[in-house]
């Protein structure tokens, strides 16, 4: 499970380094950043509620993340898709700084993770 974080972290970071202006969010963008959450929350549920090797401070700011994360990224996808439909950039880099920013914080749980785990 943790090399398909290591593989999320990669490209989610190089997604965000390829541009001046940060995350160039698109369809394929939101979907890895998605998936890079359940991938995520696995391995956290899996550290802290079975094996408890992940530390509970870890833990509980990840549980409060997830929580922040399951209700702004689905509003912030369709305001997105709502966005480039209406071809609105003005809107859709306003959206896509608050896609950055969740996504930036889920790659550092994963890091987090990652490091736990040795990087295995």
């Amino acid at each position: 499970m943790i090399p398909k974080i290591v593989i999320g972290c990669v490209l989610i970071f190089v997604a965000g380094c390829s541009a001046s202006r940060g995350l160039v969010v698109t369809g394929e963008t939101l979907k890895g950043i998605g998936n890079e959450f359940i991938q995520v929350a696995a391995v956290y549920k899996q550290g802290c509620d079975i094996t408890k090797v992940i530390a509970q401070s870890h833990c509980q700011s990840f549980r409060s993340f997830g929580e922040q994360f399951q209700k702004s990224f689905p509003m912030a996808v369709q305001l997105w898709e709502a966005a480039r439909s209406a071809s609105d950039a003005a809107a859709q880099d306003k959206i896509s700084d608050v896609v950055s920013s969740l996504a930036v914080s889920l790659s550092d749980f994963a890091v987090i993770a990652m490091q736990t785990y040795g990087g295995k």
